[in-house]
């Protein structure tokens, strides 16, 4: 019998580095995501592994079931990722489980590069399969919040945050009347979240005197009933998060002529941006063209915001 599990990308709007000390963040769950499919073989303490992307395999890998040994790949570095995940969950199940034999396939709807969630999908994914704690089966793995894991299992955004480390989350009725005008813009700047975590837990600051802040802000921006609004609110969270990382906005780094409001979307200097615009999704597209990206998404093509129920 094939299994398939299904788990939704992500992207952070606000609360950024924040998050990882216990601010709420707003964060918004993707159309994009990645499938799983297990499929049982007869070859026994064999796992054959695929990650497939439009139709073609950009990573395959080969293990023993039972000690999660790397008998063959043809990408070391995924490979070694994996296998560390591999052996954190498998760790958690029946050893008869463990010496079955299985073809995993991965489906994913977006390039490894754009950093929308390759990782905490397939950490949800498995989860799902192994009947697994996804925010336990995360946290021995990265050093994240676990919003994106949060983000992973739900069908509209979300307002996220942990206490004693335990995660606290909720979905939100989040319909903003100007989304026509709003564009989410990959950078082709590939940024090491891992990395960018280290980094800012490595300091010992602590910010939880800003924490009502992003709260405020996170309200705001909820009931914008204006652009204007909607973009002051956005302004305010960039200054915030440029005085705790002491660096400048990227709107005022790299577009510091553009009309609208750039506010980064994760770790500052990363793989997407949010862009508001007035105009014409050309003209907007020739603007970013100039900077060398050409791949922009509107609100409805990218945000998985399922009706409010109640």
């Amino acid at each position: 019998m094939i299994h398939q599990y299904h788990s939704n990308g992500k992207l952070l709007l606000t609360g950024e580095y924040l998050v990882l000390q216990g601010a709420e963040a707003l964060a918004l769950p993707l159309q994009k995501g990645q499938t799983l499919k297990v499929k049982p073989i007869g070859e026994k303490d064999r796992l054959i592994w695929r990650s497939i992307y439009k139709g073609r395999i950009f990573f395959e890998a080969e293990f023993s079931a039972d000690t999660v040994n790397i008998e063959k790949t043809n990408n070391q570095e995924l490979a070694q990722f994996l296998q560390k995940l591999l052996k954190k969950a498998l760790d958690s199940i029946p050893a008869f489980i463990r010496r079955t034999g299985y073809l995993i396939e991965t489906f994913l709807s977006f390039p490894l590069e754009w950093g929308l969630g390759s990782s905490s999908t397939l950490i949800s994914n498995l989860s799902q399969w192994l009947n697994l704690n996804p925010f336990t089966l995360n946290k021995e793995i990265t050093n994240g919040s676990g919003y994106d894991i949060a983000c992973a299992r739900s069908n509209r955004p979300i307002l996220y945050k942990t206490f004693n480390s335990v995660p606290e989350y909720r979905e939100i009725d989040f319909y903003l009347p100007f989304k026509d005008k709003i564009y989410f813009i990959y950078t082709g700047r590939k940024q090491q979240s891992a990395r960018e975590v280290k980094r800012f837990l490595d300091k010992p600051d602590e910010h939880s005197h800003l924490f009502g802040a992003i709260h405020d802000i996170n309200k705001r921006i909820i009931r914008s009933s204006s652009l204007e609004d909607y973009e002051k609110a956005l302004q305010e969270h960039e200054q915030i998060i440029s005085g705790v990382l002491k660096e400048k906005p990227v709107q005022e780094k790299y577009f510091a002529d553009f009309p609208g409001t750039i506010k980064s979307l994760g770790a500052w200097g990363g793989d997407f941006i949010l862009a508001t615009w007035e105009g014409t999704r050309e003209e907007l597209r020739e603007y970013f063209i100039t900077h060398g990206m050409d791949i922009i998404f509107s609100w409805d093509e990218l945000i998985k915001n399922q009706d409010y129920d109640g």
